[in-house]
């Protein structure tokens, strides 16, 4: 299986499986000599956990265990392996699934590809294994943080099924103790007791819900990103649609600048007070010919239902014959909210890989 290495100059290779001893990654191309701030890692993969009744009821000590590449709390320069042990496996919900195809999950095109697939929690395909991800990612936006001052990553749930923020803007100031203050990670009240009441309905009729997240870079330099093939938005988009069940991502204003003229879609320039050039608006969403320009850097991505459904099902099975399939096991109802800070993982993973190209090939 190829192709579990995320980043250019600074990548992270992924391994492990749902039910294996562990999950982890190893982070390449790390630079030398930078303070780690553990705790922080630790809350950070402390995030993704379940955090509702309508989260799986998996639940793991997900403790991070960094192997290598650390020295008295600082980067050495080498290899960082990080491990995250699989303690709470139950297998056997697994077992009316070694023969089945869940429909539109990963079963059947995993099956297909490799003949030797792994069942158990979806083996590789399962978002089990972005776990140590997320914790590479607040790595990564450490490692950020002492090139350039108080960048921030901060992603928030827009909507959960058609219960969704029209206007995010708002929200662009957000940060983690804001965004868990409400279990579904919507900041708007109404909004988050709307969604509230569809996950209820899927939970009793044995359904799931999708829903978007909102994620915003706030105080990146002018410069990260390369024209033509290695542009921002081509590499966050590239990073986004890898996380499981994503369907489609867009920045700034997205489809909607599609129905508008130039002139309204356009962001003028000005000098603000300090001198600075800014731009009065922020349609184009920070990012400008693939490259960032000082602006809130602001994206959206969509995230299909989990297929794993109670709910009965018309699927085939391993001896093409046409089944009816109730799934069983712990499964997310909605798994947007939990989704959060592996957006901003797979954000703080691409753009240090960019910021540190960026660096080799100029001076900004």
């Amino acid at each position: 299986m190829a192709s579990n290495t995320l980043g250019n100059f600074f990548t992270v290779t992924s391994f492990g499986e749902s039910h294996g001893s562990h999950v982890g990654c190893v982070m390449d191309g790390v630079p030398s000599n930078i303070k780690i701030n553990i705790a922080a890692i630790q809350t950070q993969v402390n995030r993704r956990k379940p955090n509702s009744n309508f989260a799986t009821a998996r639940l793991e000590d997900d403790v991070v265990e960094i192997i290598s590449g650390l020295h008295n709390g600082k980067t050495t320069g080498a290899p960082i392996c990080i491990l995250i042990a699989n303690k709470n496996i139950k297998s056997a919900d697994y077992k009316n699934l070694q023969d089945a195809f869940r429909p539109n999950h990963a079963d059947f095109t995993y099956a297909k590809k490799y003949i030797n697939r792994d069942a158990n929690g979806g083996g590789r395909s399962s978002i089990r294994i972005t776990a140590p991800l997320v914790a590479a990612g607040n790595i990564a936006l450490q490692i950020i943080n002492s090139l350039y001052k108080n960048v921030q990553i901060n992603a928030f749930v827009k909507a959960i099924g058609n219960a969704q923020i029209l206007d995010v803007s708002k929200y662009f100031n957000m940060n983690a103790k804001k965004t868990d203050a409400t279990n579904t990670r919507i900041p708007d009240k109404k909004i988050h007791e709307q969604a509230l009441a569809l996950i209820n309905t899927c939970q009793q009729n044995g359904d799931t819900l999708g829903g978007q997240i909102t994620c915003v870079i706030n105080n990146l330099a002018i410069g990260i990103g390369e024209p033509i093939f290695e542009k921002l938005q081509a590499n966050l988009a590239h990073a986004m649609l890898s996380i499981n069940t994503v369907k489609g991502l867009e920045y700034g204003t997205g489809f909607a600048s599609s129905t508008q003229t130039g002139s309204q879609h356009n962001d003028a320039f000005t000098v603000n007070n300090k001198k600075q050039i800014t731009t009065t608006t922020n349609n184009s969403g920070g990012i400008q010919g693939g490259i960032s320009n000082g602006m809130p850097i602001y994206f959206n991505v969509a995230f299909k239902p989990i297929s794993s459904i109670t709910k009965k099902q018309q699927t085939v099975n391993t001896k093409n014959n046409n089944i009816t399939l109730s799934i069983t096991g712990r499964h997310d109802v909605c798994a947007v909210p939990r989704a959060v800070p592996i957006v901003e993982a797979y954000t703080a993973i691409t753009l240090l890989d960019l910021i540190l190209k960026n660096k080799i090939y100029t001076q900004i």
